[in-house]
């Protein structure tokens, strides 16, 4: 919206009267409109695959696996499995 367009509907507002206002604001409200909808940014299209974040997860757990096997930390196990998956999980959403 530049500053001639509202000056243009003021001008004309003074020189037409109180009884095309209404069609006044809304020629200068469609003119805004236009340049917001012009403004928009272009909508983000999908980012990425989750495929090799997921991938790396299920390595990163199978070391992880093994390594608490061979040193006693069985019990830790499934709490690493949960959290990777709740770390792929949440990245996920974000992508």
């Amino acid at each position: 919206m530049e500053r001639r367009d509202v000056e243009a509907a003021v001008h004309a507002r003074k020189e037409l009267g109180p009884a095309y206002e209404d069609e006044i604001v809304d020629s200068l409200l469609a003119k805004i409109d236009q340049k917001l909808e012009a403004r928009k940014p272009a909508p983000v299209g999908r980012r990425g695959a989750i495929t090799p974040l997921a991938l790396g997860a299920l390595g990163c757990a199978v070391g992880a696996t093994a390594i608490l096997m061979t040193h006693g930390g069985d019990w830790l196990v499934p709490i690493v499995w949960i959290a990777i998956a709740w770390l792929v999980g949440q990245v996920a959403r974000y992508r």
